[in-house]
């Protein structure tokens, strides 16, 4: 509505003028080198606007013509790029719903018509990749990485390239060179510091933590839990023998002081300290981390920290261990191998007693059915007893272990297999039960030197032998081993370890020497003794 009356308005102005102008028309005179023109001011106006339209026109036909060429060549490129990004538009669509001709046809031509290899290059190598060409897709990735504004695309294609083709050297290479040019990429970090820890480069993964951390790729948290892992993982392989330039004890202590309660740093440093003689530090410790973390790696080092110790003295260091967490049930399993060790059947019953009363929330796993099974055998009035929980066993959950994705073990390793993960094993029940953890004390033989093995004694060597070459699992040999577990303890066999100057070879740290499950010895436990007997034992 108001549209119409401002439009009838301006009418009604225009038409106003033109009769004012009518009526008064005047007169217009123009004088020119002796010449006079007169004429009405309308017509002069209307000769003038005449003019001027006609100026105008001619200079926009030459600027027009003097712009042909310019506009031709626009017209054409506008034409080409339209059609190149129809091109890429059709490969890109082609390339989601897995079309690999399609996609390398359009890819091809979009990289002809467009001067955008970010883009271009990116489809024809996902096309080479869509149609299994390997060898292609890296070639566009390498051409990719001599463009500036494409160089870490062409690095991240390369790096995926060489890790589906299992080439770890050149992964890292590549890794590493796509750090250096963007350090606050994650991948590039990650990739970095995982190919150079599995490398076995430890040095050069603790720089690219440090940059990290710089850069606050990770928290302080997440530094200081990988800081930790990382030496943990130095330290094993120094200790392994692989290689030997440096002392791992400094490098677990500090691995010790980032994380207090991890268990394969804790375990291995204490084990360490033991065989230098310094014991009482080991086992602060082991009691340090068994106050927050419970767990069996620490258990089997701490019982078997003293070399030489005799059984009793070992029950009541366990006491004292498990007293700093008396709720766990790892506290609990302790206590009951070293008492069924020190043939202190009571004590034994009644740790076990827990654990199976439900005090404790391991319940009756494999490692509790087995060590029932020895405290009966050890105890030797039921044999049929023992037999049964050996049978239990078979069927009962597993216990925890060390799982990761596809992996499961009794072992830590800082790297998973199979995933190439950093630190992503856990501590817990597997979904799926792989095997069992020895319920009872590992035995490792202190290596003293001029010790010989005796000569007028070939049986018990040769039941050493016969006995390390046994299964570990209780439950796998059960049934085979009924007559050895009602024999005394003085007629059952002796493992190899416990046999003076037998060779074994030196063990590993995170190597156990186990003694025969289905044996509990006591061979440190001398009973009562009185004191002539003691003057000729001296003697």
């Amino acid at each position: 509505m108001w549209r119409v009356l401002i439009l009838f308005g301006v009418i009604a102005a225009l038409s106003g003028g033109a009769i004012w102008l009518a009526d008064n028309p005047g007169a217009l005179t123009i004088v020119w080198r002796g010449y006079e023109v007169r004429t009405s001011f309308i017509t002069g106006l209307f000769a003038i606007s005449f003019a001027t339209f006609l100026v105008l026109l001619g200079y926009r036909l030459f600027a027009t013509f003097m712009k042909s060429p310019a506009g031709f060549t626009s017209f054409l490129a506008s034409r080409r790029r339209r059609k190149g990004y129809q091109a890429l538009s059709r490969s890109m669509v082609a390339i989601a719903a897995g079309d690999a001709r399609e996609a390398d046809l359009y890819a091809a031509q979009a990289h002809r018509l467009l001067d955008e290899p970010a883009m271009t290059l990116l489809l024809a190598a996902q096309a080479a990749q869509l149609r299994g060409d390997a060898a292609g897709a890296t070639g566009f990735f390498e051409e990719m990485r001599s463009h500036e504004e494409t160089a870490f695309l062409g690095l991240r294609g390369l790096y995926v390239q060489a890790e589906r083709a299992g080439d770890k050297a050149a992964a890292l290479d590549y890794a590493q060179q796509a750090f250096s040019l963007r350090p606050h990429t994650e991948w590039a970090a990650d990739a970095s510091f995982v190919g150079e820890v599995a490398n076995g480069d430890f040095d050069a993964a603790a720089t690219t933590l440090d940059k990290m951390l710089q850069v606050k790729l990770v928290t302080r948290d997440v530094g200081r839990r990988r800081r930790a892992v990382l030496l943990t993982a130095q330290a094993m392989e120094f200790t392994r023998g692989e290689r030997s330039e440096r002392d791992p004890v400094p490098l677990l202590m500090e691995a010790v002081e980032l994380e207090p309660d991890f268990p394969p740093a804790v375990s291995l440093l204490a084990r360490l300290l033991s065989g230098r003689g310094d014991i009482k530090k080991a086992s602060r410790v082991i009691e340090r981390a068994w106050a927050t973390r419970p767990h069996p790696d620490l258990a089997d080092v701490y019982l078997t920290l003293v070399p030489g110790e005799l059984a009793g003295d070992r029950l009541r260091r366990v006491k004292g261990l498990a007293a700093r967490n008396p709720g766990a049930g790892e506290s609990y399993m302790a206590l009951a191998r070293a008492a069924i060790a020190a043939e202190d059947f009571s004590a034994a019953r009644e740790a076990m007693g827990a654990l199976l009363s439900g005090v404790s929330k391991e319940g009756q796993t494999v490692r509790v059915c087995e060590l029932m099974a020895a405290l009966e055998t050890a105890e030797g009035t039921d044999g049929e007893a023992a037999r049964q929980w050996l049978t239990r066993a078979l069927g009962a959950p597993a216990d925890p272990c060390w799982v990761g994705e596809n992996y499961q073990s009794e072992e830590w390793v800082p790297i998973v297999p199979g995933t190439n993960k950093f630190d992503q094993l856990v501590w817990q029940v597997p979904p799926v039960r792989a095997g069992s953890r020895p319920a009872l004390i590992p035995f490792v033989v202190p290596q003293n030197e001029g010790m010989e093995a005796p000569s007028d004694r070939p049986d018990i060597v040769a039941d050493a032998e016969a006995a390390e070459e046994k299964p570990r699992s209780l439950a796998d040999k059960s049934l085979a081993d009924k007559s050895l577990a009602d024999k005394p303890l003085s007629d059952r066999p002796v493992s190899a370890a416990s046999v003076p100057g037998k060779e074994t070879g030196s063990p590993k740290p995170h190597e156990r020497a186990m003694l025969p499950e289905h044996v509990v010895v006591a061979p440190d436990n001398p009973g009562i003794v009185d004191d002539e007997d003691e003057e000729d034992r001296r003697a």
